[in-house]
């Protein structure tokens, strides 16, 4: 587009800012006159995308009232370095020469101030817009620890970790990323404490990212992660500042996206997969008693239904006589095999799962009761599906809810049905053989150069201590800075 015309004219500059929408029904215009010369100037927004009282207050009210109220020797004659310096009252004013930056700038929500035969036209920040209010986030509920969580607001979840980390170290990156969208993301991180290594190579991912939108924090996170291809989540993501305040003190980055509530912290490993910032607020011994919970839950949720399978299909001899015997009885008239009675179990509950997820809050509790109840009973008394067989898928399912990450709880409920395979071929060897091909995988990955699962391969004593125990707070050494 070709640069505004030194007779810069407010009518044909309007007509241009039209075109250029589309002649959208949400530009709205004012025009006022200043100065004792009486010069016309036009003031552009959109609305929706400002702040109605910052607007008056700071371009309007002080281009109307603002020339009057100066005193007669500092009155000069109006030009825009006099309107930034004397006259307009916000934040923030930019002065553009060219009508592309100042369309961009007006669907961001800035006010593009025209002034009649001036070449250069100003912008100034009357950002604003309506916000959900500060609540819990629903994904990750605490006992103890605080009750806020992310918005979808750039600048109130950065206050929000600011209000943690009152450091002069705490550094904010603010990049533009989506061709279309122009989404902004902050990177913020502690300046003594990460390695620049990590913070040049996340900002290198960030700014090689070419995408036409983007919409959520998900699609930044697949095309900066490592390995693309596997299952396993080397991006952590979460609702809460705690949480991120956490991270960035222990040196890693995060990632606020504006738009969505959900952050993203870089490296990532298993192991901070399976904690949660609630193990910082509880006793130490509970907290570590809550980890070991977890860590099982994670080896059940994966291996309980190929164990049943495997043990009951090629090696019934490991189980003791009374229970073997309660279990044939049981599965007696059963018409499917252990395997296809485990797989048709397993998708009936992921299927509940997801249909408790997508229906309204008032019903999605109700269909969790009668899928449990009344589905698995009818389906034993038919004689579908044993009940040793619903006991294991029940125990599967309460498993896997102690997972506290959401990615990863994904990830073992799909290698789940791999493994269930794997058991039904070669039974307790498919299993180890499974197990293995699972950890050459896990210890070939990184995270933004930190192995996926240090610190036990390679191993670290003191901080594989800290993965497996929640130390208590006098006996923790200060990190030190780099």
């Amino acid at each position: 587009m070709k640069e505004t015309d030194k007779s810069n004219s407010i009518r044909r500059t309007l007509q241009a800012v039209l075109d250029e929408l589309g002649h959208t029904s949400d530009l709205s215009s004012r025009e006022c006159r200043i100065g004792a010369e009486q010069i016309p100037v036009l003031v552009l927004w959109i609305d929706g995308m400002i702040n109605n009282q910052a607007l008056n207050e700071n371009v309007i009210t002080p281009l109307i009232t603002g020339y009057q109220t100066l005193p007669v020797s500092e009155r000069e004659f109006v030009s825009i370095p006099f309107l930034c310096r004397s006259i307009l009252t916000a934040t923030e004013v930019t002065v553009i020469d060219n009508l592309d930056q100042a369309v961009q700038l007006l669907v961001c929500g800035s006010a593009i101030v025209v002034v009649e035969g001036c070449p250069e036209m100003i912008a100034a920040n009357t950002q604003g817009y309506e916000i959900r209010s500060i609540e819990e986030p629903a994904s990750s509920t605490v006992i103890r620890g605080p009750r806020d969580g992310f918005v979808e607001s750039l600048g109130v979840n950065i206050s929000l970790i600011r209000r943690r980390v009152r450091s002069k170290w705490v550094r904010v990156e603010i990049l533009t990323v989506g061709n279309i969208s122009q989404t902004k993301v902050a990177m913020i991180f502690m300046h003594d404490r990460a390695a620049p290594q990590i913070v040049n190579e996340v900002r290198r991912r960030l700014q090689s990212i070419d995408i036409d939108a983007v919409l959520e924090s998900e699609y930044i996170e697949e095309i900066i992660k490592d390995h693309p291809g596997s299952f396993f989540p080397t991006v952590y993501s979460t609702e809460r500042p705690d949480d991120i305040a956490g991270v960035i003190l222990e040196g890693r980055v995060a990632l606020i996206v504006d738009g969505t509530p959900f952050a993203l912290v870089l490296p990532c490993t298993l192991f901070h997969l399976l904690k949660t910032t609630e193990d910082l607020y509880l006793a130490y011994p509970i907290a570590t008693f809550i980890r070991w919970i977890r860590f099982l839950g994670f080896w059940f949720t994966l291996l309980l239904p190929s164990v049943y399978v495997g043990v009951l299909t090629f090696h019934p001899e490991m189980i003791p006589p009374q229970l073997l015997s309660s279990i044939l009885s049981a599965r007696d008239g059963v018409p499917f095999p252990v395997l296809m009675e485990a797989l048709l179990m397993e998708l009936t509950f992921e299927g509940l799962r997801e249909a408790s997820i997508r229906m309204p809050r008032s019903i999605g509790s109700a269909i969790s009761i009668v899928g449990a109840l009344v589905i698995g009973e009818s389906a034993v008394k038919a004689g579908l599906i044993s009940s040793p067989a619903v006991i294991v898928v029940a125990g599967t399912a309460i498993a896997s809810f102690t997972i506290p990450s959401i990615s990863l709880s994904g990830t073992i409920r799909i290698l789940r049905f791999g493994m269930l395979i794997f058991a039904s071929v070669l039974g307790l060897y498919g299993i180890i053989i499974a197990l293995f091909m699972l950890g050459i995988h896990l210890t070939s990955m990184k995270s933004v150069g930190m192995p996926y699962m240090a610190p036990f391969a390679p191993y670290r004593k003191q901080e594989g201590l800290k993965a497996m125990l929640r130390m208590p707070w006098w006996i923790l050494s200060h990190r030190r800075r780099r």
